[in-house]
């Protein structure tokens, strides 16, 4: 028995040993629970559903702010281009102003230069001969050969400005843009036709050492290059009838063809009258 209960006494305190120490609990510190605590669930909050009338009237507040935006937009964009016009306006009437004294001048010299050395070199030729003086021909040639472009009696700046921009549209009444397409347009065509004029005018050239003398030529202009008549008798130097004829026919094609251009310029200066009292009409501009 002895032996036995030693044995019982040496295991309990050998398990005695073994275990961790234990301490009092201290009220203070607070043992946190072993058990596993739920997680929280977070709601979205309740929304109040809308009914059809509200998205209506949702949609069409929307549908109101945009379209007076545009409605603002386009009526700026339209005070803007109203402004444009009246300049275009005003800026074309200046230039069919400018061209309304500068036309005039064209048409006299196209008679100087062109229709009446057109018509006095027949009568001229058929009298002159080789020992007559033939000084008015010297002078109506050196005339007839020269040639005043009508761009430069043409004020076109405006008309090309808004060409080039792409914005004859601006200008809104139709009657006067259509006139003012037509106008210049016709100014194009006579500028067209002055172009076919020189070339009648360079094979003329051709054939006028054929019949006038080099020295004598040259004393039919003065200092200023400006055409003169000669300050002394000059003559023929050929009369030779194939040339004089030839000369003579490409006389009367320039003739012709000036005459044509000359009537084309007037028109184009009565035209321009029209239109600038068409803009006074429609636009209120005061000459």
């Amino acid at each position: 028995m002895s032996e036995e209960t030693d044995l019982h006494e040496r295991d309990a305190k050998m398990h005695t040993e073994n275990e961790p120490p234990h301490f009092p609990e201290d009220p203070h510190v607070i043992t946190p629970s072993p058990e596993i605590t739920p997680m929280e669930v977070h709601h979205h909050p309740h929304v109040e559903k809308k009914n059809f009338k509200e998205y209506i009237l949702e949609g069409l507040m929307i549908f109101l702010a945009v379209s007076m935006g545009f409605f603002a937009e386009s009526y700026r964009e339209h005070l803007v281009n109203k402004e444009r016009e009246k300049q275009y306006v005003n800026s074309f009437y200046q230039d069919l102003k400018n061209d309304q004294n500068e036309l005039p001048t064209l048409i006299r010299a196209i008679r100087r230069q062109q229709l009446e050395p057109a018509a006095s070199l027949p009568v001229l030729f058929s009298k002159v001969s080789l020992t007559t003086p033939a000084d008015s021909i010297y002078y109506f040639f050196r005339k007839f050969i020269r040639q005043q472009g009508v761009k430069a009696f043409i004020t076109d700046r405006t008309f090309e400005q808004i060409k080039n921009a792409g914005e004859m549209r601006l200008i809104t009444n139709r009657q006067v843009a259509d006139s003012l397409i037509d106008y210049y347009k016709q100014i194009g065509f006579i500028d067209y036709l002055q172009q076919t004029l020189l070339g009648y005018k360079s094979r003329f050239s051709e054939n006028l050492p054929l019949v006038l003398k080099s020295t004598d030529y040259a004393i039919a202009i003065d200092s200023s290059n400006g055409v003169i008549m000669p300050a002394h008798h000059v003559y023929l130097l050929s009369k030779d009838p194939f040339i004089v004829n030839k000369i003579l026919i490409q006389v009367d094609d320039i003739g012709a063809l000036s005459n044509t251009i000359k009537i084309m310029v007037e028109e184009a200066l009565r035209k321009n009258d029209d239109i600038r009292k068409l803009i006074e009409d429609k636009y209120g501009i005061e000459n």
